[in-house]
């Protein structure tokens, strides 16, 4: 982010005013976290009185894809990552903010980096759970899978062989098998090994329009595959052209 645009020109009578303030802070023991909290629960209040309509949405997301606060900033950085939660997501842009703050000697600079990263997370989060369906939208096989078209290949595959119909309704009783093999393409790097197992299972379950146990596909691994199985495998390392 730019510095010039979070803490201006360096004013010496800022300096005089901001250490009282720090002091106040610092006395009253309310720290950034508990400020954030805050901030995250005006929010949320502020979001649930809000009616989206279609014109209200878009200009909710031209504002949100505009911000520029020192919270926005990161937020929507991590915000790209399928592997974090919410909660993660808070921690991240609290340890971006510690980072800076420990990095700063002006009590002002100091002072306008809490303001910047508390009023800024109040703006964003207020956008972001007015937008829920928005910002958080359905993941699919396509962002999960590694290179531009694998995941319509593995799509046809997986037609090919009735696994799935033309809607990609799952065809087959044994969801153990198909979980498994789909843990043999993230052990082979055909669906991102980046991505958690839970991230995996959603977009499988958004994918396929069932749900899936998390616990069979953790232990995809250690279960020894069937002759059919092991015959999907060959087929898919020569579809997609992996070595073994």
């Amino acid at each position: 982010m730019d510095e010039k645009k979070l803490y201006g020109r360096w004013n010496f009578w800022e300096e005089v005013v901001g250490y009282p303030m720090m002091i106040y802070y610092w006395i009253k023991g309310e720290k950034i976290q508990k400020l954030l909290i805050k901030r995250i629960e005006i929010a949320k209040i502020k979001s649930s009185k809000i009616i989206l309509n279609e014109k209200l949405r878009n200009e909710f997301m031209i504002k949100y894809e505009k911000l520029e606060n020192f919270f926005s900033f990161h937020f929507k950085d991590i915000d790209t990552s399928r592997n974090h939660n919410f909660e993660e997501k808070i921690r991240y842009c609290l340890d971006q903010y510690k980072k800076e703050s420990n990095s700063l000697i002006s009590s002002s600079n100091l002072m306008k980096l809490q303001g910047n990263f508390l009023n800024g997370a109040e703006t964003t989060l207020f956008l972001y759970f007015a937008l829920e369906s928005k910002t958080n939208k359905e993941i699919r096989l396509s962002d999960i899978m590694i290179g531009n078209n694998s995941s319509k290949i593995f799509i046809a595959f997986l037609k090919s062989k009735k696994f799935i119909d033309e809607n990609h309704n799952l065809l087959v009783d044994q969801k153990s098998s198909f979980i498994r093999i789909h843990r043999f393409l993230k052990d082979n790097h055909i669906i991102n090994p980046d991505f958690q197992d839970t991230t995996i299972i959603e977009a499988m379950e958004n994918e396929y329009n069932t749900s899936f146990d998390k616990g069979t596909f953790s232990r995809a691994v250690t279960v020894k595959p069937s002759d059919f199985e092991e015959n999907i495998y060959q087929e898919l390392f020569k579809l997609f052209n992996v070595r073994h």
